[in-house]
């Protein structure tokens, strides 16, 4: 099994598909540094792994892998625009994450299965929508 694999075909992913106007400058990523000042809309990503199931009892038998991919989507708050950029953002992303999409990382597929936004919430400066993109894959032991 490799988390390593499935979490970078995951960010591979969401930096070859980012919202119109956003580059990787412009994500930030678990335990690394990032400064969103003077920026109008950012994004941060987390890898969440949730299960891993054995699919048989040998050595050569392989894994099933559940987890969430969650792609927190950041506005400035009291907005003039109020969340319309963030949420044409999320529709972007969802449509990037749709059910199914596979993504790969040299040996590793992983299946997007479904997406899900939450409400948004204030975030110091920030006003924030979560979207969680759960995901399957299965790896080799």
């Amino acid at each position: 099994m490799s988390y390593f694999q499935t979490k970078r075909a995951m960010t591979t992913h969401l930096l070859n598909n980012l919202p119109t106007g956003l580059t990787s400058d412009d994500v930030a990523f678990e335990n690394y540094k990032f400064n969103p000042a003077n920026k109008s809309l950012w994004l941060a990503a987390y890898f969440i792994p949730a299960s891993t199931e054995s699919m048989g009892k040998t050595v050569g038998s392989g894994d099933e892998q559940r987890g969430i991919f969650q792609v927190s989507v950041f506005v400035a708050l009291n907005s003039n625009k109020f969340d319309e950029v963030q949420l044409q953002a999320i529709d972007e992303l969802i449509s990037a994450f749709k059910y199914n999409t596979q993504m790969v990382y040299t040996t590793q597929t992983v299946q997007s299965l479904e997406s899900t936004v939450n409400t948004g919430s204030e975030s110091e400066a920030w006003y924030q929508r979560d979207i969680s993109i759960n995901y399957l894959t299965f790896s080799t032991r």
